[in-house]
């Protein structure tokens, strides 16, 4: 069994990277995790709130003005994550931020192993109206790695709406995906489950869903984080193994590795797909 959760970081203290990472750990213990993902705009959301942008602006000047910081601060966001993962033991999926190469900036996450170092990095590939307007350029990558006995994808905010990325993945061999997302809060939460939901019935991986649940520049989230599976395999066909309530602001689940492979074999979905539409993707599975 691997135990997973995600965290909406509703209620963790972000003034002070002391308290936020003390608040995290607790809950790591507490869990006994071997898993933790956090949501979209983890770094954004630390760097504006322990006063690194200076006066409050809104959503949009903040975003432009963190990326304009973003080299300089993610020293300082990825060591951070790098410390909670080794000293709790885990793999940690430390949100998003935004890094730079080449003079591109990039909507990123990043997962950190046990040891602290990097095992998984994933740049945002499908971009809205309002990303490209800030600058951001999209990933052209959607690879996978290890974690805790499966391979493992990182999907990024609004990718979790487009199909073919949790498909590439599956068709890689994925049978985990984390998704670090965040929906404004309103009418957009109803339509939560036409992304990773959807993505995880389609291709049969387990997903564990971080969705922020915070205000940040004037902007409310408020979506919900969630652990799915096949239905077939969980409780009452939902797909869901587990959601966040407002009493637990985090959704942590067991993850049976067998069960999973038993739907694959029963119902090979992927078995039945047309190769010839995938050729141009992946040449290297159909040839």
């Amino acid at each position: 069994m691997t135990k997973v959760a995600a965290f909406s970081l509703a209620g963790i203290r972000m003034e002070q990277p002391g308290d936020y990472a003390a608040d995290l750990t607790a809950l790591f213990k507490e869990l006994q995790l071997d898993l933790a993902v956090l949501p979209a705009h983890t770094s954004f959301l630390l760097c504006v709130a322990s006063g690194r942008l200076g006066e409050a602006l809104d959503f949009s000047d903040s975003f432009k003005l963190f990326i304009r910081k973003s080299k300089e601060w993610n020293r300082e966001f990825l060591q951070l994550h790098s410390e909670l993962a080794r000293a709790n033991e885990l793999y940690l999926v430390a949100g998003t931020t935004v890094e730079e190469e080449a003079d591109r900036f990039y909507h990123t996450a990043y997962c950190f192993g046990p040891d602290g170092e990097i095992c998984g990095r994933q740049r945002q590939t499908h971009l809205s109206r309002e990303e490209r307007a800030f600058g951001l350029s999209r990933g052209e990558e959607l690879p996978l790695f290890e974690l805790a006995g499966m391979k493992t994808g990182l999907i990024v905010g609004t990718d979790a709406r487009h199909p073919e990325v949790g498909r590439i993945f599956a068709l890689q061999g994925a049978g985990l995906v984390a998704h670090a997302g965040a929906i404004i809060a309103g009418p957009a939460c109803k339509t939560q489950p036409a992304g990773i939901w959807a993505q995880v019935q389609q291709n049969q991986f387990w997903a564990v869903e971080a969705q922020l649940k915070r205000t940040l520049g004037g902007r409310s989230f408020g979506a919900q984080c969630t652990v799915i599976g096949p239905c077939e395999i969980t409780p009452g066909f939902t797909g869901y193994l587990a959601c966040e309530t407002a009493k637990t602001p985090f959704a942590a689940a067991e993850l049976s590795e067998p069960e999973r492979l038993r739907i694959k074999s029963d119902y090979p979905l992927l078995e039945l797909l047309n190769p010839r539409a995938y050729r141009g993707r992946l040449p290297e599975l159909y040839r």
